[in-house]
């Protein structure tokens, strides 16, 4: 593939239109700074959220030229500038950047003073967010439609909203759609099911993962262990999937075929290619963890991605090479045999889907959950699964210390307002963290929030987590797991379509949420947590896997996956998405064929 393709189909995935004149400057770009198509995607996309820049230019483009390639060794850090200003609705206060030679000896006045009623807390009231979804707003008398959920009474806004959210025109735009909704139906529900339950999914017989736990103390001997438990164990999974013979030593003399397994690696501190790759057996029997060069010039399509394990065909006539021709990697398990709990009385199950970060990156003002939150209380959907983060912790106004609180009570009162908005609604709420939640633990797996107030219908989960509702099992991760991996996949014939769906089935063909080796360096992964809490016992029903890529419904071995994308992206509003499942017959345990989706904008 040619770089002008490859700039377009990355700039594709990740939902940014082009046109020539845009390929051209960014062709200019890598041949002058010697970089490739991925790298100038993935820095246009840093460079657009850091500077708000909602549609890639011309112009946009030599700014990010001259701030990121022509001057990197030089950097400039951001600093705010100017006076930070607070609204008289917020209960988180900011700092304020007065001279006032009073206020800067009273530090506690910073977080016990109520601030007055300015013109910008007026001007705040008056930016109402367009909306689209084919029902009014139920407001009472006298009451602003915004009262119910003020984003001001818990988020600092250090200036007014994001004019590109306040003047969008396609809030409501269905930008996916699976199946459709029968004649006369609607996406909101007509009633509550009375016998509703969610639960943690327990096939796997491990405890779900508990708020208490240690993490990162574990020993390179330790991690060591789990990853060769892995390997001999999923190798065999491969072998007996696929009827191979049993697997010998990856650097014995094998002049006629054979069969090796174990987890691929590259041969070098970097990215993995076509020429780089190895494979390392597993420490006991019969390769004693030895590490062999894989040449895959005779396999005519794979697709391998460091600490994937396979099992390979082939030969290696020298001791020191193995010449692969067959490569397996497809250990996936059956979706979950236990009996769904839907009937055509309560009519189907409806549930929403949103992932974080819920406010634009030059403001916090929460304008996204609020419009979500509202949507909710019109359609009142069964479940709502809310993905972190919350407080992003790499948002410039956090990274630049401009809040007053805590970031704890920050999160509290978002939750402890969400939850006051729906409690007359049957709906109940769901919430995942993410390692990017700046007052949780930075650690993969994630544990579950921990809140010092508890609420009703409201159900904390780690990440990754697997969730059974009434026989529907779901599996869900705040991780960009799809992210992680296109980064490091290395594919023949390099014009395979269907990259993203081909992401996805790498989790489910190797029984994992995320079974990626190495990790990318600013990623903590505990690894005796991944070996307890990564792995899938089933094939779920739906998986939801929340990307920066661009947003997809898609049906991937009977599993139903979902990626809503974010609900705020950059300055601008992002998508959610909507699900209706109905009822199944029960010898059928794909419900992908039941279900009606639509990804919307915000």
């Amino acid at each position: 593939m040619d770089i002008r393709a490859s700039l377009s189909d990355g700039f594709e995935e990740y939902g940014v239109d082009t046109t020539p004149a845009v390929l051209d400057k960014c062709l200019d770009i890598c041949a002058q700074y010697g970089v490739d198509a991925q790298e100038v995607v993935e820095t246009w996309m840093a460079f657009s959220v850091s500077n708000n820049h909602h549609e890639v230019t011309l112009e946009a483009l030599g700014q990010m030229e001259r701030k990121e390639f022509a001057k990197r060794s030089s950097r400039d850090v951001p600093t705010p500038k100017g006076p930070s200003k607070q609204t008289a609705k917020s209960s988180v206060v900011v700092y304020n950047a007065s001279k006032d030679p009073i206020m800067e000896d009273n530090i506690l006045s910073a977080y016990c003073t109520t601030p007055k009623r300015n013109r910008v807390e007026k001007r705040s009231a008056e930016c109402h967010t367009p909306e689209d979804y084919g029902v009014k707003r139920q407001t009472t008398a006298g009451r602003s439609p915004r009262m119910t959920f003020s984003p001001a009474s818990f988020s600092p806004t250090v200036s007014t909203p994001s004019s590109n959210y306040s003047t969008r025109t396609n809030a409501g735009q269905t930008v996916a759609e699976w199946g459709s909704l029968p004649p006369g139906a609607t996406w909101a529900a007509r009633s509550s099911i009375p016998d509703l339950k969610v639960c943690n999914f327990s096939g796997h017989g491990q405890a779900p993962l508990s708020t208490d736990v240690r993490y990162l103390y574990e020993r390179l001997t330790t991690k060591a262990c789990v990853l060769n438990d892995v390997v001999e164990w999923l190798g065999k999974e491969i072998c007996l999937r696929h009827n191979l013979d049993e697997p010998d030593h990856l650097k014995k003399l094998h002049p006629e075929r054979f069969v090796g397994i174990g987890h691929v690696c590259c041969d070098a501190n970097g990215k993995l290619n076509h020429t780089a790759v190895l494979l390392e057996g597993a420490r006991g029997h019969p390769s004693f963890g030895i590490s062999v060069p894989l040449k895959l010039a005779s396999v005519p399509s794979y697709a391998l991605f460091p600490g994937q394990v396979v099992a390979v065909e082939g030969t290696n006539p020298t001791g020191e090479v193995l010449v692969a021709e067959k490569v397996y990697c497809d250990a996936a398990l059956p979706l979950p045999s236990t009996p769904l709990r839907l009937s055509t009385a309560n009519g189907p199950l409806h549930v929403v889907v949103a992932s974080g970060p819920f406010t634009q990156s030059d403001t916090m003002t929460y304008q996204p959950l609020e419009d979500l939150i509202m949507y909710v209380q019109q359609h009142q959907p069964h479940i709502l699964i809310l993905i972190g983060p919350f407080l992003d912790a790499l948002h410039p106004q956090v990274t630049a210390g401009l809040l007053a609180q805590s970031f704890t009570e920050i999160f509290e009162n978002i939750v402890d307002t969400l939850m006051r908005t729906l409690a007359g609604c049957h709906t109940e709420v769901i919430l995942v963290p993410s390692s990017r939640d700046v007052h949780h633990q930075p650690v993969y797996p994630t544990p579950p929030y921990v809140l010092r107030k508890s609420y009703p219908r409201l159900h904390l989960l780690p990440d990754p987590a697997l969730l059974d509702i009434n026989g529907i099992v779901f599996g869900i991760t705040a991780t960009d797991v799809l992210k992680h991996i296109t980064r490091e996949e290395v594919v023949n014939p390099p014009q395979a379509p269907d990259r993203l769906g081909r992401c996805v089935s790498h989790l489910i063909n190797q029984r994992s949420m995320y079974p990626l080796y190495p990790p990318p360096e600013d990623f903590n992964v505990d690894m005796e947590m991944w070996d307890d809490h990564t792995h899938l016992p089933v094939t779920p029903h739906v998986l939801v896997l929340p990307s920066d890529l661009r947003y997809f419904l898609k049906n991937i071995n009977g599993s139903f996956v979902v990626n809503p994308d974010r609900l705020a992206k950059g300055s601008a509003g992002g998508t959610f998405a909507r699900l209706s499942i109905k009822p199944v017959l029960e010898e059928d345990r794909s419900i992908a064929k039941s279900i009606c989706a639509q990804v919307v904008r915000i």
